[in-house]
């Protein structure tokens, strides 16, 4: 039996696709963005979270821990993450909800009995269900299951993605999605691998396939200062969305610096802990350049 591997479900999401939605957050994803605002989707395996300012040292999480991965002292609670088996007994331990794991599998059935209980809401506001991550694909059979029983249904579908995965997986979804949300982070090929960790071309490839063949595109661009607020990308986002009139909207999205604390609550580091909020005049600068550039169908991400 199909399942999936999740790290969030959040009902009612506004901003992922047309409408109420109910978003699907798959762990796991083959980049790895210096900016990546879930840090906690990034790994396919489930992860132990720390929200420390929750934490009243009490010492539960001590006592039940079979591999000392927690210890109280003076300056506070520490936590060795590289020692956690994740088997979620302190998280079960803890009173205060100060720990938690992110990752815990699904059955396709058991996530559409979830889905379907706002159907009322999907139907009334045009909106429907969205698989996001992390990166979908990289759970691809399970991903394709998920939305062709959510298209069984009469749900519309969306799939917010990379566009790092087959080709042929790709065309294999087309069927079951009607709208991509697809990224489109950095147009240098060698920025590209420097931010993210892998190439673009097979990104740039799969965008035109997808919209070659009759595929609905959001383009999301998140704008990172000092790595893809320039020029060269700019005009490339501009060239996308009138090449393709299948890119039915450009989403410009503004950094945020959210991912600070998210990282230290799972013990990574942030490589971009210094980059500050883009502040709101900064986000109208942004899209000043595109609509003086032409760039067609431009919203807010």
């Amino acid at each position: 039996m199909a399942d999936l591997q999740i790290f969030d479900l959040q009902r009612f999401a506004l901003h992922d696709g047309p409408g109420i939605r109910t978003t699907i957050f798959v762990k796991g994803c083959p980049l790895d963005c210096l900016w990546c605002h879930n840090p906690e989707s990034k790994k396919y395996q489930t992860q132990l979270s720390c929200l420390y300012k929750n934490c009243v040292l009490c010492g539960r999480c001590v006592e039940v821990c079979p591999e000392s991965v927690h210890w109280i002292d003076r300056e506070g609670h520490h936590i060795d993450y590289s020692r956690c088996v994740r088997c979620g007994k302190c998280v079960d331990a803890c009173y205060q909800k100060a720990l938690r794991l992110y990752g815990r599998r699904y059955g396709i059935e058991e996530l559409l009995q979830i889905v379907l209980k706002d159907r009322d809401f999907y139907e009334r506001s045009g909106g429907g269900i969205t698989l996001s991550g992390g990166e979908p694909m990289s759970q691809f059979q399970s991903v394709k299951e998920m939305l062709r029983r959510a298209k069984g249904e009469g749900l519309h579908t969306c799939l917010d993605t990379c566009g790092y995965a087959k080709t042929e997986q790709y065309a294999e979804i087309m069927e079951y999605v009607d709208l991509f949300l697809y990224d489109y982070k950095i147009t240098c090929s060698k920025k590209h691998i420097e931010y993210t960790g892998v190439d673009n071309a097979l990104i740039k490839h799969n965008l035109k396939f997808i919209c070659e063949n009759g595929g609905k595109v959001f383009l999301r661009c998140p704008i990172i200062p000092g790595i893809n607020d320039e020029e060269e990308h700019f005009q490339a986002i501009t060239e996308l969305s009138v090449r393709f009139a299948n890119i039915l909207q450009v989403n410009i999205m503004a950094y945020h610096d959210m991912a600070k604390s998210k990282a230290a609550q799972i013990g990574a580091d942030y490589p971009l802990a210094r980059l500050e909020t883009v502040e709101k005049e900064q986000k109208e600068k942004i899209y000043e350049r595109l609509e003086m550039l032409g760039c067609l169908r431009l919203c807010e991400g």
